[in-house]
């Protein structure tokens, strides 16, 4: 089996896009202001629920940069 070439530089980009997308349904959750008050407990399930994808995001975010600082390049194992 062939290990497949990993790009950093594409992991870090769409790492970094998904948790501003997380970031911005909290943001339009947390406002309150587009759903009524017989939604709050799906909207908290919502919000944990993007809460802790933006950790994981953040994770892969990490790791990708770590990557990169250490030399690997977009495309490289």
């Amino acid at each position: 089996m062939m290990k497949q070439k990993r790009d950093y530089v594409k992991e870090v980009a769409d790492a970094h896009t998904n948790l501003n997308v997380f970031a911005s349904i909290v943001s339009v959750l947390e406002g309150g202001h587009l759903y009524g008050c017989h939604s709050d407990r799906t909207v908290q399930r919502i919000i944990e629920i993007c809460k802790a994808e933006q950790y994981r995001c953040l994770k892969r975010f990490d790791r990708a940069r770590i990557a990169l600082s250490n030399g690997h390049q977009g495309g490289e194992a």
